[in-house]
């Protein structure tokens, strides 16, 4: 299991270019907002179409500017989880996960989100609208959903900033356990480097559209590249 891209996209008054490469791990993208973490995301998602570059999941080319090769989203095979859980609101929490699955016959995928709701722990709440439950509730919706059909790569999108600290803590914690359930690449953004700490393995690091360190949590508070890295840090 592996990511690995070259970005390249103006926009006006910004410009992203970023290359990095990832295994099978959790890595955050570590940054200030308009740093352009949420714009890779989305071009990995397929909803962002790169100027220039390439991006290869598994073996599998998403993307590559040279022979004009850019698959759709559908055909991606990733889960992408945002801050608000982007819920159907007409349709029930079961539904909603089963939004998520393609293909097989109904007493299948029926198993499949009973399966989902039991590991993220909505038994019960399968018939409720997202109206009806909690913030924390709809952020585990949304990862059921995003994780039923068994994505190649999972992308989060500061999905807890909104939460409670006490529940951001919780769904942190859930995180770490669905992990070893789901063995696959998680990219996270966030600007929280106290997120950082409690789930990454690796930490790319984005200032103003550019990489600009990676490495272990551990390694960047120890040894901050520069000045940028230590005013994201707060100790700068």
């Amino acid at each position: 299991m592996s990511v690995s891209l070259r970005l390249v996209k103006e926009v006006p008054g910004f410009t992203l270019d970023v290359r990095w490469k990832i295994g099978d791990e959790l890595v955050t993208l570590f940054g200030f907002s308009g740093s352009g973490k949420t714009m890779t995301l989305q071009m990995l998602a397929g909803l962002m179409r790169p100027d220039e570059g390439y991006i290869h999941v598994n073996g599998r080319q998403f993307f590559d500017s040279a022979s004009g090769l850019d698959v759709k989203p559908k055909e991606r095979r990733t889960g992408y989880v945002v801050q608000n859980s982007a819920l159907f609101p007409h349709m029930t929490v079961k539904e909603n996960i089963a939004y998520g699955l393609t293909g097989g016959d109904a007493s299948a995928r029926a198993a499949r989100v009973s399966e989902m709701t039991g590991i993220f722990r909505l038994d019960g709440l399968e018939k409720a609208l997202p109206r009806e439950i909690s913030g924390g509730q709809k952020q585990r919706v949304a990862l059921a959903r995003a994780l039923i059909g068994r994505p190649e790569l999972l992308m989060l999108d500061e999905p807890f900033s909104a939460l409670d600290r006490p529940i951001r803590a919780r769904m942190q914690d859930i995180i770490n356990e669905i992990r070893s359930e789901f063995s696959i690449p998680v990219v996270l953004v966030t600007h929280d480097f106290s997120e950082v700490e409690k789930l990454a393995d690796k930490v790319i690091v984005y200032w103003a559209g550019e990489v600009v360190q990676e490495g272990s949590p551990a390694e960047i508070q120890k040894n901050p590249a520069d000045g940028r890295v230590s005013e994201l840090l707060g100790i700068g």
